[in-house]
């Protein structure tokens, strides 16, 4: 009969793995709000269709159902550790900034939708800055197999 391990033999997670899980529990966090979206976009077409909206309710959910599911896809590997997770999170948190900036600029209609443009802007740039640092940080890069990022000689960087 096997036992089970106890809970001092269990390896304990590093600081880059528990800095890497929490941005795996952030960007799960994405993926929930996503399909959130899109929902209301498919409730607002079923039960308000005559409303006029500057963006299709189906072109809205079926974002909210794509972005969910590639960071869906993303908070999986990066809780495992996948190495191919890394690059998927920093392309996927980059396209999707991109993705709200450019659905912002296009079709914010109201003066109150370009009031929240600093705010959103902050967030972006929080969001971006998070999953960029951590994910480039030399210990999270050896834990995907990558070498720590290369500086530029000393004397490159004087000039």
């Amino acid at each position: 009969m096997r036992t089970l391990p106890s809970r001092k033999t269990e390896r304990r997670l590093s600081r880059s793995q528990r800095w890497v899980r929490a941005l795996a529990l952030l960007i799960l966090a994405l993926a929930l709000y996503n399909f959130g979206r899109a929902a209301m976009a498919w409730l607002t077409a079923v039960r308000l269709p005559d409303l006029s909206l500057t963006v299709p309710p189906a072109y809205l959910a079926g974002a909210g159902i794509a972005w969910g599911a590639a960071f869906v896809a993303c908070a999986v590997g990066l809780f495992r550790f996948r190495p191919w997770s890394r690059r998927a999170t920093l392309t996927a948190a980059t396209l999707y900034e991109a993705h709200a900036w450019a659905v912002h600029l296009l079709f914010d209609a109201s003066d109150y939708a370009r009031q929240t443009w600093p705010r959103d802007l902050l967030l972006s740039g929080l969001l971006l800055a998070f999953v960029w640092g951590l994910l480039y940080r030399p210990g999270v890069r050896r834990l995907f197999g990558l070498p720590p990022a290369r500086r530029a000689p000393r004397e490159a960087r004087v000039a």
